[in-house]
Parts: structure tokens; sequence; C-alpha cells
């Protein structure tokens, strides 16, 4: 890799990482109560907690199924946070990379757009599982980026070649993040919104859906 392509990478990097911050101060800005702050930790922390037991199963994401719902009943902002937060302390037990900060990017959107799309998920099981199948693929295409660098030349060929390898494990994703939308979106739902409506008030609520 020559020098102005590597410049370019840490460039586009960089932009990542200060939009991200920039999203976090305006969150900050909000004045979020501490327990609301203290549900994030707790929803990052069962995201973990299931994913852990299957790292080494590749595509296996149980993550994702819980910032789609943390998305869905917590609205975006929290979706997005969790989202962002879930791969930086994951990355503390399994390694931090540059490949992390994609991966923020990746479940960020994820939680983000379940949330903008709450009502109707909520509403349309069939949408709800496409939903969740769908991002089984972009989580992976998101994530593909990072081994971009690592070509000898990066062309429509050999891109084409990064994601034709990764699909089994993005269809793996997709499948897993459809069963578990289908079979227990009902029971976390109910768990998350007794805690949104003890530890969030009505004012949160309304400005994160």
């Amino acid at each position: 890799m020559d020098y102005i392509t590597l410049i370019s990478w840490i460039l586009v990097f960089l932009v990542i990482v200060g939009l991200i911050l920039a999203f976090f101060r305006t969150f900050e800005r909000s004045k979020p109560r501490v327990e609301h702050l203290v549900l994030i930790a707790i929803l990052v922390a069962i995201s973990i907690i299931g994913t852990l037991p299957t790292a080494a199963i590749p595509g296996l994401q149980i993550a994702s199924f819980i910032i789609i719902m943390t998305g869905i009943v917590f609205g975006k902002e929290t979706g997005f946070i969790t989202g962002v937060l879930t791969p930086l302390v994951y990355g503390l037990f399994i390694g931090l990379g540059y490949w992390t900060v994609l991966e923020m990017v990746a479940w960020g959107l994820m939680g983000l757009t379940a949330g903008m799309l709450s009502v109707k998920l909520e509403e349309n099981k069939y949408l709800r599982v496409g939903f969740g199948f769908a991002w089984g693929f972009f989580y992976g295409w998101i994530t593909n980026i990072t081994m971009l660098p690592f070509l000898s030349s990066v062309n429509l060929t050999s891109v084409l070649g990064i994601y034709i390898a990764s699909a089994p494990f993005d269809l793996i994703h997709a499948i897993t993040n459809a069963v578990l939308l289908l079979l227990f979106f009902g029971l976390f739902e109910r768990i998350f919104k007794r805690a949104r409506d003890k530890y969030i008030t009505p004012r949160e609520n309304t400005s994160l859906n």
C-alpha cells in the first residue's frame, strides 16, 4: 500500500470517528438521566454476553438482535449508542483493531435505523424479520471494507471476490437475526419496555422515537 492510499484510509477513519464523537456530544447535551446511561451500559453488556459464547462461529452475531431490539424499544439514539459501544467493549475481550471502527459504524447504523423504523417494525412481523435478515448482509458489506487495503489492486473483480467469500457468513448472520426476531421479539419487547418505562422519562421516550 502506498503512502497516499494509507493517508487516505487514515483520513476516512478519522472522519468516521469524528462523526461518532459528534453524535455522542449531541447526546450528552441532551442531559440524559443517570438511569438512562446505566441502562445503556446494561444493554451493551447483554449484547456482549450473548455474543461471546458464539465468537468462534463466524457470522453468528447474537448482539445484532439485542441492538435491533434496543433501537425498536428505546429509540434511535439509544440504539445507535448501544451499537457503537458494543464492538468497542467487545474488542477488549477478543482484541481491538482498525476493523473495530467499521464494526461500530455497522452496529451503530443498525440500531439507528431500527429506531427510525420502530413503529413499523413493531407492528409488522414480516417487515421486522426482513429488516433483521437484510442487516445480516448490510453489516457484512460495511465491515468487509476493512479488507480492501490488503488487496494488491482494488478493482471490481477483487472487491467482488471479498464480498462473495463473505456471503456464507453474512447469510448465517441474516438467518440468526431473522429467527431471533421471529421467536423472541415479544419476550424481549416486554422486558425492554418495562425497563424503558421505569428508567427513562416520558420526555426522553418521546425524543428518542
